[in-house]
């Protein structure tokens, strides 16, 4: 693998918010411009990096690239070569964001598995944990017929509450998106500890 460096500031301006730059990620660039002495232009989500490469690197090659070392000003990247097996990264435990009213919120899924032939549909699962329902996982599922959102709540009461809100929430999201909305709740399995 051969390094490479680009400016630290410019890199994670061209990544999108959600993709954690990290020691390990990978990353696919287009080299827009290199010449003799080391120097060139990267091509990145539509952003133009200025990088150090190395001099047998030519304009229009297309790099998979691995962060090797990161620093505030500098990040290092090395080339990978087609059969050395990326490295994954580590694995991140999705945040969880403290709602005003108390409870958290937390992604735990965007776009993982999408129905064949669905290319135009984006899923996001939620779960919600709240004081007064206790742990509700929301999936949302935007395509072309609408928006679908999938509840799962607690049996009894959360269940029978969330049941009778959901006229009302339908309403306000096909509202906010323009849209039709189906909503289905389903209570939620929880598990049964028998002793002998």
């Amino acid at each position: 693998m051969q390094p490479l460096a680009v400016d630290a500031a410019l890199l994670r301006a061209a990544l999108t918010p959600e993709l954690n730059l990290s020691v390990g990620r990978e990353l696919m660039v287009r080299v827009a411009s290199a010449d003799t002495s080391g120097r060139g232009t990267l091509s990145l989500a539509g952003m133009l990096l200025d990088a150090e490469l190395p001099t047998d690197v030519k304009a229009g090659d297309e790099l998979r690239l691995q962060v090797r070392e990161m620093s505030p000003t500098r990040i290092v990247l090395a080339i990978q070569e087609d059969s050395t097996p990326p490295i994954p990264p580590a694995p991140v435990e999705p945040a969880r964001v403290p709602m005003p009213t108390g409870g958290s919120l937390q992604v735990t899924e965007r776009d993982a598995r999408r129905p064949a032939g669905q290319d135009d549909t984006h899923t996001l699962s939620l779960r919600y944990d709240t004081q007064s329902l206790g742990s509700v996982e929301m999936t949302f599922t935007l395509g072309p017929s609408g928006l679908r959102l999938a509840l799962t709540v607690p049996r009894g009461a959360p269940h029978a509450l969330t049941e009778t809100a959901a006229p009302e929430l339908s309403d306000a999201l096909t509202a906010a998106s323009g849209r039709p909305v189906l909503i289905t709740i389903t209570p939620r399995h929880e598990p049964l500890e028998v002793y002998a």
